[in-house]
């Protein structure tokens, strides 16, 4: 009798047996795709990066040996498009814990400056001697950035080191991981650290100070450690505090406390929140997404209903974008019929199963205003002469946006096509004046 069951089980076992290593498998070759997905992505913004310092340091040599007005606002133009696209590839890249602020600031203060520069009529306010000595300075600082940088990427090839192993190593406590990458970051870090200061001038001095200020404004009383834990459980869904654990930040731009839990798959999931009131600014949970379940519409009614929960609300979507199913979503607050830009957040959300993966709300946390009341001195008719007659335009709004030095301004934008390209423009509701134009990059994501 023992012998005929086992001739009937011992099939039926194997072949579950099989369909289980089958399984397994093919889970494994879609993780390995998705890694491998996320690692191309990391290499193509590294190496962009360094392409990207070494036309900015070769624009900024140029452009202190120009004598055209014309040739120098055009390098200048260059600098300030290089100098934000260097900042975007920095964002693509896995380095939110290790410390590359200054870098990324120094970036920033050469992007406003550039752009300073090269927007002014240069034949009414040419270049001074003391923004001359300026550009000499920025062209030997990014000199130095890019050499660091090219020897780091020289080790990276050459080393086949991997980007997917940079959150490892900085979260691990094993000191005999190759840590070369993230040495690479700290040095480069470091060496824009003991660069002697520059002198921006006064509109990229007056913008810091105004960021200064805005995080002074910051209204509430001062939360204890377990309550940073206990906001955090209530965003996420979390039952209890159970296995998190809380850091101080005092050094940055403002203090906050860091939250840290295991998620999924063993992947850590840290949070940011101020300690005056305890708003969330930032979360990162990177795991990998293998499967796509859900539409893009049900990902934003997530996202909604997470910003809902957490207390930021009448926000509105106005782009998205789609990477290893994972969606990212692009919010701004909007007040009646106003967008409020500074008011801006963004939002993860996995495609799986629509668990929030990834927040980034400090420009929304640290920039409230108060626009209801505030009407605009032209129409929007009288605000469209002032745009190009080509641009196909699709839909306008009222929207507040900040101007070249950083003061808050009330705008009609006007959103459009030429030749298939997609603008969108600002046109000052009181002056009528043109702010700002961009076009929207795909790569950027979609406008909703």
């Amino acid at each position: 009798m023992y012998k005929r069951m086992a001739a009937i089980l011992l099939p039926i076992v194997a072949v579950a047996f099989i369909a289980a290593a089958a399984w397994g498998y093919m889970e494994h070759q879609d993780k390995n795709s998705v890694l491998i997905k996320a690692e191309n992505q990391y290499q193509r913004a590294f190496h962009d990066l360094n392409d990207r310092m070494d036309r900015l340091q070769g624009e900024l040599g140029k452009s202190i040996a120009l004598n055209s007005r014309r040739q120098l606002s055009t390098a200048m133009t260059n600098v300030w498009r290089l100098a934000y696209a260097a900042q975007s590839d920095i964002g693509q890249l896995p380095l939110t814990l290790m410390p590359f602020d200054s870098a990324e600031k120094f970036l920033s203060r050469v992007g406003n400056f550039a752009y300073e520069v090269g927007i002014r009529d240069l034949d009414k306010e040419p270049l001074s001697d003391k923004e001359w000595k300026t550009l000499s300075d920025l062209y030997q600082q990014a000199k130095h950035i890019r050499d660091d940088m090219a020897a780091l990427q020289s080790k990276v090839i050459n080393r086949n080191l991997r980007w997917m192993d940079v959150d490892l190593a900085v979260a691990s406590e094993d000191k005999k991981m190759d840590n070369t990458i993230i040495d690479g970051f700290k040095k480069v870090n470091q060496v824009v650290q003991e660069f002697p200061e520059v002198d921006w001038g006064p509109s990229v001095n007056n913008m810091e100070i105004r960021q200064r200020e805005r995080v002074k404004q910051l209204k509430g009383k001062l939360i204890t450690p377990e309550q940073a834990k206990q906001r955090v459980a209530y965003a996420f869904g979390r039952e209890s505090t159970k296995g998190m654990h809380v850091t101080r930040n005092k050094k940055g731009d403002y203090p906050t406390y860091s939250v840290r839990y295991e998620g999924r798959n063993k992947t850590e999931v840290y949070t940011d929140l101020t300690t005056i009131d305890g708003h969330i600014v930032w979360m990162v949970f990177d795991r990998p997404v293998t499967k796509k379940r859900l539409t893009l519409d049900q990902a934003l009614t997530r996202a909604t209903r997470f910003l809902n929960r957490i207390g930021y609300k009448n926000m509105t979507p106005i782009s998205y974008d789609e990477v290893s199913n994972i969606a990212s979503f692009n919010f701004v607050h909007k007040e009646g019929d106003v967008y409020i830009y500074p008011e801006s957040l963004a939002v993860k959300v996995a495609l799986d199963n629509g668990e929030v993966m990834g927040l980034q709300a400090d420009e929304y946390v640290f920039n409230k205003m108060d626009w209801s009341k505030r009407k605009p001195k032209l129409s929007a008719t009288q605000a469209r002469k002032q745009v190009n007659p080509h641009l196909k335009l699709t839909k306008n709004n009222l929207a507040v946006i900040y101007d070249r030095n950083g003061r808050q301004v009330l705008c009609h934008e006007f959103l459009g096509t030429i030749n298939g390209e997609q603008y969108r423009l600002f046109i000052n509701a009181d002056t009528g004046e043109e702010e700002y134009v961009d076009r929207i990059e795909k790569a950027n994501g979609n406008r909703i």
